[in-house]
């Protein structure tokens, strides 16, 4: 999971589609996929959206939406669920990077970075919480 986080910074852009806005990386997805993950405006909190690209996971392409904290980048891959289970988050690494892994129904989300480990806990709270209903 960590080889496409490792392969975005290694290309002259870790984004396809660049825009902090989500009115404009959701639809780029949707156009591309049919489909969009939640895109949550968390500048205030620290974490800047940066833009989206395609991943390609066991063969299928899957929305991918990229964050910035300070000097690190977050890509978040959302792999869309049917009717799937929803799962607490859980804490791996792979290849030197920190990951988290949760479901929310939907979507089954891998958020991929550098950064320390609380950091990264850190935003997918702060994700999750965004994306709550209501």
């Amino acid at each position: 999971m960590a080889s496409g986080h490792q392969r975005s910074l290694l290309a002259t852009s870790p984004v396809d589609v660049v825009s902090s806005d989500r009115h404009t990386v959701k639809p780029w997805l949707d156009a591309r996929l049919g489909l969009s993950p939640p895109a949550p405006d968390m500048v205030k909190d620290g974490f800047a959206l940066i833009g989206g690209r395609v991943e390609v996971i066991g063969g299928r392409a899957v929305p991918a939406l990229v964050y910035r904290h300070r000097e690190h980048l977050i890509t978040l891959v959302a792999e869309p669920q049917n009717a799937g289970a929803v799962t607490d988050p859980v804490d791996l690494s792979e290849g030197g990077f920190s990951l988290v892994q949760w479901s929310d129904g939907a979507f089954s989300y891998w958020a991929i970075s550098d950064m320390e480990r609380p950091e990264l806990d850190d935003f997918v709270a702060r994700f999750r919480a965004a994306v709550v209903p209501g």
